[in-house]
């Protein structure tokens, strides 16, 4: 990134999210969690106001900027999907508007992926072993390379296209991979029945007819 964009502060970009919502324990709800090293926002799951375990969530928004304070050291954080819009998370996924003046959303989720501010993260957790948690305020001091508005889009642009053109050529690579297993199963398969035919110890052959039962369906015959 360029030296010359400044560096701002995310308590400059956020607002937090204080939604606060009372749990109706006959309603449905969606609940949300972070996948770990960028892999994104996802349902987590639905669920009853019942069956949580407290009687209030926080109801998170579309291009919400959202982390766990567990895993944020391992890149738990990710921008919330239109598809998630209105589901609830616990206290312990703090939730942040981000002011679109300042910066995109979508700028924001691809930075959120690099090593860089998972290391920001690490430097914002603190704790005993298994204890370790996001402090909240000193993640909001630590600060980013800010460009201009434009030169967000422009990033963010040039990256979706690069992203669509890997998982194309990822799919291409995983139904390659599926063909030439196919085929190699079918050779190995092949192989065996040549090598074990050519001994013909114990086989005889036999007409298909003879080892198939013709399957009729009673309902379908019509008795004249």
């Amino acid at each position: 990134m360029s030296k010359a964009w400044p560096r701002v502060p995310l308590g400059e970009c956020f607002d937090k999210n204080e939604d606060w919502i009372a749990l109706d324990p006959t309603a449905e709800y969606r609940e949300v969690t972070v996948r770990l090293w960028g892999k994104g926002v996802v349902l987590r799951g639905v669920t009853t106001g019942a069956e949580v375990a407290a009687d209030r969530r926080i109801r998170v928004r579309a291009g919400q900027f959202i982390l766990s304070r567990i895993d944020a050291r391992n890149g738990a954080s990710g921008v919330v999907p239109l598809s998630l819009d209105g589901a609830i998370v616990s206290g312990d996924f703090p939730a942040f508007e981000v002011r679109r003046d300042r910066l995109l959303p979508e700028f924001l989720g691809w930075l959120a992926k690099t090593q860089t501010f998972v290391d920001m993260c690490l430097a914002a957790s603190e704790g005993t072993t298994n204890r370790v948690r996001l402090k909240e305020d000193r993640f909001l001091a630590s600060s980013i390379p800010l460009p201009p508005l434009a030169e967000q889009r422009r990033i963010v642009a040039r990256l979706d296209v690069l992203a669509a053109k890997i998982e194309e050529a990822s799919a291409l690579v995983r139904n390659r991979l599926a063909s030439i297993k196919r085929a190699l199963v079918a050779m190995a398969y092949r192989d065996e029945l040549d090598e074990a035919a050519k001994h013909g110890a114990g086989w005889r052959q036999f007409r298909l007819g003879d080892a198939m039962d013709l399957a009729v369906d009673p309902v379908a015959v019509q008795v004249d």
